[in-house]
């Protein structure tokens, strides 16, 4: 030890008086405690693709559902000749080609609404059979969602019971469980379509039974995996060993620590199912005229693509709109419930 150091005498003037209220301050927590809900909403909040994508999803959803009030069915499927092939026109764009009303035919810009009554405008033009493209991409839309919702439910009412049940019981029960789930999923869900139609004509009925019978494998899984996990948990062998029952066990503890996984993978399926139908109806499978929906639109739409784009330019936006916003806020959320999987 330093000579000079052992020399050095303590008296109580080297201490530095610190007043009781100081003391207090400088031990004092800053910031409020937060849940983990409050948490998660605010590392939700900070990704502004998922909040955007969240308003666009309510905006169409809002638009979507409440168009019962104001479109009335029986337009979109009665055919209107007059004001077939009519492009595009909104008010006050006349300086807009596109927006304007006005069709390029030999390379020179002709008003195409020259011979429609003054004041009768689409905003999204009409089809070859003078329907208002607008109504029926909202109609589509709201046909998407619908089969957002049925996918979801069967997710939720399905995928996540099967797999707290697989996982909670282990062994046996749990080998037979998963090997139904890998006889299902070996199965193509067009394929499961395909075989609807020897029973039932195409339309939203086969598409929901086929999403009811191969859509909630990839949720059961995933909670299955979970539920192994959870299950020898601290918490979980108490409530048991105190005689809780298995579904308040699974209701109290199982589902709540769960949770995130469910609404994470809910918001990926439900992507995935609006793709499903519109594809299918594409192809002619699925929803069929003179019923409308995104696939029908899109499959229309080709068909003068090439001299009329606009006819399959925006059902495809709306589609593709809709899929990316689901996409962006499964993302949001993903990073919301699991900061630490942020890169």
């Amino acid at each position: 030890m330093d000579q000079d150091a052992s020399n050095v005498k303590i008296t109580p003037e080297s201490f530095e008086h610190v007043e009781k209220g100081d003391m207090q301050s400088a031990e004092h927590i800053s910031g409020p405690s937060l849940s983990f809900m409050q948490n998660v909403w605010i590392r939700f909040k900070s990704n502004k693709a998922a909040m955007i994508s969240a308003v666009i999803i309510i905006v169409m959803v809002v638009i979507a559902f409440g168009s019962s009030f104001w479109i009335n069915n029986s337009s979109l499927v009665k055919s209107a000749p007059q004001y077939a092939n009519l492009p595009a026109k909104w008010k006050g764009f006349d300086w807009l080609n596109g927006l304007n009303g006005k069709i390029k035919q030999n390379g020179v810009w002709t008003d195409a609404y020259s011979s429609v009554p003054a004041g009768k405008y689409f905003v999204a033009g009409t089809d070859y059979l003078g329907r208002s493209l607008a109504q029926r991409i909202i109609y589509g839309t709201k046909i998407s969602l619908i089969v957002a919702v049925v996918a979801a439910f069967f997710d939720l009412a399905i995928g996540v019971t099967y797999g707290i049940i697989s996982g909670w019981k282990g062994g046996m029960t749990d080998n037979i469980m998963q090997r139904i789930i890998e006889i299902i999923s070996s199965v193509p869900t067009l394929v499961i379509v395909v075989l609807m139609l020897v029973v039932l004509k195409p339309g939203i009925t086969s598409i929901i039974l086929a999403l009811a019978i191969s859509s909630w494998t990839t949720m059961a899984r995933q909670i299955r995996a979970e539920t192994l996990s959870l299950k020898n948990e601290e918490y979980v062998l108490a409530a048991r060993s105190l005689g809780e029952s298995t579904f308040k066990i699974a209701t109290k503890h199982l589902i709540p620590n769960l949770s995130s996984i469910i609404i994470i993978q809910t918001m990926y399926t439900i992507p995935g199912a609006i793709f499903f139908e519109a594809f299918l109806s594409f192809i002619g499978i699925g929803i069929s005229a003179p019923e409308t929906s995104l696939g029908v639109l899109l499959n229309e739409g080709q068909k003068n693509f090439q001299f009329l784009p606009y006819q399959m330019w925006y059902p495809a936006a709306a589609l593709c709109v809709l899929m990316i916003a689901f996409n962006l806020l499964g993302d949001g959320l993903r990073d919301a419930f699991d900061p630490k999987g942020q890169r």
